[in-house]
């Protein structure tokens, strides 16, 4: 866990400092170039804050502002890309009066490392996401929890929104996971409902998968896939990362390709067949790069292979 911290004045770095002391694995102290010169044994002179964020903001795991909220905003803005890989990002105030969770608040762990480092340094915790504060259900919070990837996190929002208008919304997994999605709707007093949906009742709703193709129960799903899964490796001396990484893909590939051929009718399968075959001759790619674009598509887009390939199609033989 990486953690950073930019202060600009001397009472920014009294917050800074107590923080940090307070804050668990790597923890690196930034202050502004007009008084670093006093904190040169505990922080990193800087002369923007922009070159930091630039620097620091795709690599670090959390961020801790110390000043005004609007110039947290206006510097991280040019670097937010996803809720899913975005760090944490707290602001305090000068006096450590205030403490605000401003980004990734569930999957990042902004609204528990807020509230955690709020009752360490005095600070009250300002917390605002919707289902946070009404003590709602959170499905990006759950995914957290229980270790799951989240394969389409567009579907964040439809699933929240509707829980906080008081809608049905379903979740379901296979038997592995009853048990556990039953104490998920008992714990949540009904806001989310274990249910198989085979009457249609659900329009939106959740589902655990085990394979980014098997059948969706819900019109609108959001997928969640157990990250439960270990690789054990063994080589020679003088591998490099790059040679392991790509006999580890090639693995996960193949397993995948043999997973899938059980649960693909023969019409299925030749419409992936097709779109491989397109993709081969019009973007010069192999057939194991053709399947890990198609692979990859459909995991980016939320829907299932099949689907993909069929769009694949669509686009590409016009």
């Amino acid at each position: 866990m990486r953690t950073v911290i930019i202060t600009f004045t001397h009472e920014g770095m009294k917050v800074a400092k107590k923080a940090s002391t307070v804050t668990d694995g790597e923890v690196t102290i930034y202050c502004h170039k007009r008084c670093a010169d006093d904190y040169r044994e505990d922080a990193v002179s800087f002369a923007t804050v922009g070159s930091v964020i630039k620097n620091e903001f795709a690599m670090c795991d959390r961020i801790l502002f110390v000043c005004a909220a609007a110039i947290a905003v206006r510097t991280i803005a040019p670097y937010l890309k996803s809720k899913v890989t975005d760090p944490a990002v707290l602001v305090a105030d000068e006096s450590g009066k205030f403490l605000i969770s401003l980004l990734s608040g569930h999957i990042g762990g902004a609204n528990e490392w807020c509230n955690e480092l709020a009752g360490s340094i005095g600070a009250i915790p300002v917390i605002t996401t919707a289902t946070d504060t009404r003590g709602m259900f959170a499905v990006d919070l759950f995914a957290a929890e229980h270790n799951m990837k989240i394969v389409n996190p567009v579907m964040i929002q439809d699933i929240s929104g509707r829980i906080l208008n008081g809608e049905a919304v379903g979740i379901t997994g296979d038997e592995t996971f009853v048990k556990m999605l039953r104490e998920t709707e008992k714990q949540w007093n009904g806001q989310i409902t274990y249910t198989d949906n085979a009457d249609g009742k659900y329009e939106s709703g959740v589902q655990i998968i085990s394979h980014p193709d098997e059948n969706v129960v819900f019109k609108r799903t959001l997928k969640l896939v157990p990250q439960n899964l270990a690789v054990g490796i063994g080589c020679k001396k003088g591998k490099t990362a790059e040679e392991i990484e790509q006999v580890v893909d090639l693995a996960v590939d193949q397993n995948y390709i043999r997973e899938e051929l059980k649960n693909r009718d023969p019409k299925q399968q030749e419409t992936i067949r097709k779109a491989k075959e397109l993709l081969m001759t019009r973007n010069n790619m192999s057939e194991e790069e053709a399947h890990r674009y198609l692979q990859k598509s459909s995991m980016d887009s939320g829907t299932n292979m099949v689907e993909t390939a069929e769009m694949v199609l669509s686009i590409m033989a016009e």
